[in-house]
């Protein structure tokens, strides 16, 4: 397909009424910028957890009306629910899931469950180790569940033209709303960083390993260079984009496509720093 033909089935009548790669990039950058910002202002002011979630929250709806994939009904609703799902999972406070100071993830426990006493020194983090197990489990079988449905909702079609086209859209949209649970993940232990560092006497931060702290850099390493390839992909793939029907804002939902599948990248960088300490 050619560019003028993508343009057309858009919605723009010619190329010069398409948006510029550049509103994209600049809308995907803002939106990495928020949710920077909002992850950082916990950390360093302890701004309250709510705030994330109303930002993801916004994201969700914004990327589901603003369909930057295959114009499909289906799959927006799947994607929507799939997103509301993940991040109340991540915003779900840790002590009404069933635990009661369980070291889960904390290293110095041993991955072993023990009483709230025995756990005392670790606190918050004890918790924390608990929510973000507890995410974690309900994102893979999000997951899961997203590849079986997308490959069951295919053999049910009658007609299976672009099949690879229609699967892959019904799964990386649900795939991407999932992301944003991790970026409320990564908020919540910024802000419990917080909260232990005012707590401590001496007010200083986590004691960390060298080792750990190479390990963490190679895992920020890792992760900016994805954001950039991300970046790319994301430039080359609007450049070619034909969707099936008009979109409000395909240019919104294409740059915040990588920034919510970044969230996944962010959660590991938070399960590292968690698990390091």
């Amino acid at each position: 397909m050619t560019v003028d033909s993508a343009d057309a089935a858009v919605g723009f009548e010619s190329s010069s009424d398409r948006p510029s790669c550049t509103a994209m990039l600049v809308a995907q950058l803002a939106a990495y910028a928020i949710f920077a910002l909002v992850c950082v202002a916990g950390w360093l002011w302890g701004i309250g957890e709510a705030v994330i979630v109303v930002v993801a929250a916004a994201a969700l709806l914004a990327f589901v009306i603003a369909w930057p994939l295959r114009a499909d009904v289906v799959a927006r609703i799947v994607a929507a629910i799939a997103g509301a799902v993940s991040i109340a999972a991540a915003a779900l406070p840790a002590d009404i899931l069933g635990s009661r100071g369980e070291c889960i993830i904390i290293p110095q426990a041993s991955l072993q469950a023990s009483p709230a006493d025995a756990c005392a020194a670790d606190g918050v983090l004890a918790l924390l180790g608990t929510a973000i197990s507890h995410w974690a489990s309900t994102a893979l079988v999000l997951l899961a569940l997203l590849i079986i449905g997308g490959f069951l909702r295919q053999m049910l079609r009658e007609q299976r033209t672009e099949l690879v086209r229609s699967l892959s859209s019904f799964v990386l949209g649900g795939v991407a709303a999932v992301g944003l649970g991790g970026w409320v993940i990564v908020a919540r232990v910024l802000r419990q960083w917080h909260d232990l560092v005012a707590a401590q006497p001496s007010g200083t931060m986590w004691a960390i390993s060298t080792g750990s702290v190479w390990i963490l850099c190679a895992v920020a390493i890792a992760a900016v260079a994805a954001l950039v390839a991300m970046a790319f992909v994301s430039r080359q793939w609007w450049r070619d984009v034909a969707i099936d029907s008009p979109n409000p804002a395909p240019w919104l939902g294409f740059g915040l496509l990588p920034v919510l599948i970044f969230g996944l990248a962010a959660f590991a960088y938070a399960f590292a720093l968690v698990t390091m300490v």
